[in-house]
């Protein structure tokens, strides 16, 4: 994809309507329509009690999933949320924020399969370089609102492990 991307969009209308920091089309991105491969970094923000892995798309976006915990990294499956597509500078880690750098690789999301495939790790407790994939299964979409990023809108997928090398 070059230029305006034009990403694939889960066909939903909210419940609820307010100021948001994002595009309703942006956080509704359908991760097993789209199909992207790149540099992916997984990173533990302050204060959060998950990951974030980030997915680059490109030289201006990425992806951002969130999970709740380390399954993700051990092949099992798992429940993440996406935040939809962000600016590519919020990739970035902030020490001073408490945001911890935890692993960084490579993905592959094709047909509703991501393949995870991380290189190198900065804190082996809770990822080790592996290779897992997973089924992408859209459970729902969860709205609420965030004192960070306004009204969101946000898709749930099961995560269903493949394989794990």
């Amino acid at each position: 994809m070059s230029g305006r991307e034009q990403y694939p969009v889960i066909s939903y209308t909210p419940r609820m309507t307010g100021p948001s920091d994002q595009p309703l089309e942006k956080q509704l991105v359908d991760l097993e329509r789209l199909e992207a491969e790149g540099y992916m970094r997984v990173v533990h923000h302050g204060g959060e009690r998950g990951y974030h892995i980030k997915l680059v798309l490109n030289d201006r976006e990425a992806i951002s999933l969130f999970v709740w915990n380390t399954k993700i990294f051990q092949g099992k499956n798992t429940l993440a949320r996406s935040y939809g597509v962000i600016p590519i500078e919020e990739i970035e880690v902030d020490p001073e924020e408490g945001d911890k750098l935890v692993a960084e690789g490579r993905y592959r999301l094709r047909r509703g399969l991501l393949t995870l495939v991380i290189e190198k790790t900065y804190d082996p407790g809770t990822a080790k370089p592996c290779t897992c994939t997973y089924r992408l299964r859209l459970k729902g979409v969860k709205e609420y609102m965030s004192p960070k990023h306004g009204h969101s809108t946000r898709p749930e997928y099961f995560l269903i492990a493949s394989r794990r090398g």
